[in-house]
């Protein structure tokens, strides 16, 4: 959810730091030599920023942002990223897709006794090989709904509540009489119709008490006159 002409972001990912420079710094008065290096902060994974604007027709305004990143190896610190940046306009409740983001990676290693591996057809039996493939494909399909009062906050939040609930009873593991726990975590049940009552109840036992009359102090600079007597 975000605001009219306001940014909303999103990361689902890693904040890792990354090494920028490397310096050294040589001491004039004893010699000696005081290596550092800088590092800066950044964000791996999938990153969405969206900035909307609500037109006076319905129509919704997107200034959309996607990357999706991380890092390969350990001492040279190479960023892999991928990423798309457009303008749309879409009417209210629409649906339009943005585009796919697309990884594949493939990676080939051997390793084996050395010389005994280059025998022909026996050199098998004293190595090993490893393949892995790794491919993401990752779709963005934007649909914005137009928030207009809290009723329509409330009917989009319980909608989005039940989808979640829903997909975790489906991923809920197959009874076993083997193992003890049988159950997995699940979102509570949330009815629109409930509300809260935060008001505190008054106690039966407390009664009011009068405060006690407390007679003016009289002002000695002017003094009343003295009432006659008859």
């Amino acid at each position: 959810i975000a605001m009219d002409n306001e940014e909303a972001k999103i990361v689902v990912g890693q904040n890792i730091p990354l090494v920028t420079g490397r310096f050294t710094n040589a001491g004039t008065a004893t010699g000696t030599v005081n290596p550092f290096q800088t590092v800066e902060r950044q964000d791996v994974g999938i990153t969405l920023r969206i900035k909307s604007q609500v037109g006076e027709n319905g129509t919704v305004r997107m200034t959309i942002y996607e990357e999706n990143s991380s890092v390969s190896g350990t001492s040279s610190q190479v960023t892999n990223k991928t990423s798309v940046e457009t303008f749309v306009t879409v009417d209210d409740g629409s649906m339009i897709a943005i585009g796919g983001l697309i990884k594949d990676e493939y990676n080939d290693s051997s390793t084996g006794v050395p010389l005994l591996q280059s025998i022909p057809i026996l050199g098998n039996l004293f190595k090993s090989s490893d393949r892995t493939r790794h491919k993401n494909n990752l779709m963005l399909f934007l649909r914005p709904i137009v928030i207009r009062n809290q009723a329509d906050a409330d009917k989009l939040t319980l909608n989005r509540y039940d989808a979640i609930r829903s997909q975790q009873q489906s991923l809920m593991p197959d009874k076993s009489y083997l193992m003890r726990i049988n159950d997995a975590p699940v979102l509570p049940v949330i009815k629109p119709d409930t509300h809260i009552d935060t008001t505190v109840p008054a106690d039966p036992q407390t009664q009011s008490v009068p405060m006690p009359s407390v007679s003016p102090i009289p002002d000695l600079r002017n003094p009343a006159p003295p009432v006659p007597t008859k």
